[in-house]
């Protein structure tokens, strides 16, 4: 089943799409409130990775986004789990770090819009979101399924 691979197809075609649009609507200074109070789109040019660690380190990034996607790629057809959670997981996680690393690659930066402004927090993208929920997801997953579903194939 590769509801996975369709779910990262979408998430990368959502998060590229938005990246277009703020880039060529978009200059460093506009501002946008999105929803009044909570968020407000922005574009940041972010050549760092989370909390703009390993800043001006793209290529390295960029060989990690590759190496991941691979990885995941390679769980997914050798393992080919069969749960929803750990399908949908896995294409939030694929998708969210092919979209960030095609921008690495291509840009040698990752397009940042969504500011929260209700708190003090990073600018963020799409992406982001959905790496953030898929490694939630595989969290919900391990804990309540993984030891079950071994259990059930005498693992």
């Amino acid at each position: 089943m590769f509801i996975w691979l369709i779910i990262a197809c979408l998430t990368v075609l959502l998060d590229q799409l938005s990246k277009y649009l703020i880039v060529e609507n978009f200059g460093s200074t506009d501002q946008f409130t999105f929803v009044p109070g909570l968020i407000d789109i922005v574009y940041v040019k972010n050549t760092g990775a989370a909390f703009s660690i390993f800043e001006n380190h793209t290529w390295i990034l960029g060989t990690i986004s590759v190496v991941f996607c691979v990885a995941i790629v390679i769980y997914m057809l050798i393992n080919k789990p069969k749960h929803k959670l750990s399908l949908i997981s896995a294409g939030l996680l694929l998708g969210g770090a092919l979209g960030n690393g095609i921008d690495r690659v291509i840009r040698h930066y990752v397009v940042d819009f969504i500011e929260l402004t209700l708190f003090t927090f990073p600018v963020f993208n799409l992406a982001d979101v959905a790496i953030t929920v898929g490694a939630l997801l595989i969290i919900v997953y391990t804990i309540l399924y993984d030891k079950d579903i071994e259990a059930a194939e005498g693992k």
